[in-house]
C-alpha cells in the first residue's frame, strides 16, 4: 500500500453552539374537580305582571312600594326590575326568583293583599331560566 498524504482540511469558522433547552418544568397536575361545585348555578324563574292601581293611586309610587314591600323569603333572592312600565294607568313590570319558589304565593298573593291599593293583578308571562 502506499502512502497517502492527506491535505488538511479547509478550515471551519468555530460557530458557538447554542445552549440546549432546559427541560421544562413538569406543569402541575390539575387540581381534581369536586364533586358537586361551591356555588351551583341556580335556576330562576322570570315572571312579567301587570299591577292595577285603584283610582287615584300613584303607578310609579305604587311599584315603588311595591318593590319595598314584596321581598321573599333571602334564598329565593327575588330581583325586581329596577323601572316599570305604566301604560294606560296599569303597571307592567318583570321580577326573578328562585325556580323552587312559590312566586304565587311569595309575590302575587302579597300584592293582592295591597288592597287598599291594587284594583287587579295578573301574571302576562312568567318562564323558567336556566
Amino acid at each position: 500500500m502506499a502512502d497517502k498524504t492527506v491535505a488538511d482540511p479547509t478550515p471551519v469558522p468555530a460557530v458557538e453552539t447554542p445552549p440546549a433547552p432546559e427541560p421544562e418544568a413538569a406543569a402541575p397536575a390539575p387540581a381534581a374537580e369536586p364533586e358537586t361545585p361551591a356555588e351551583p348555578e341556580e335556576e330562576r324563574r322570570l315572571v312579567a305582571i301587570m299591577v292595577k292601581p285603584v283610582d287615584g293611586v300613584d303607578a310609579k309610587g305604587l311599584y315603588k312600594k311595591i318593590k319595598e314591600t314584596v321581598v321573599s323569603q333571602p334564598e329565593y333572592k327575588l330581583k325586581w326590575d329596577d323601572e316599570c312600565k305604566v301604560e294606560d294607568g296599569k303597571i307592567y313590570v318583570s321580577f326573578t326568583i328562585g325556580l323552587e319558589a312559590d312566586f304565587d304565593e311569595e309575590v302575587m298573593e302579597v300584592i293582592e293583599y295591597m288592597e287598599d291599593e291594587v284594583a287587579d293583578q295578573q301574571v302576562t308571562y312568567q318562564a323558567a331560566m336556566e
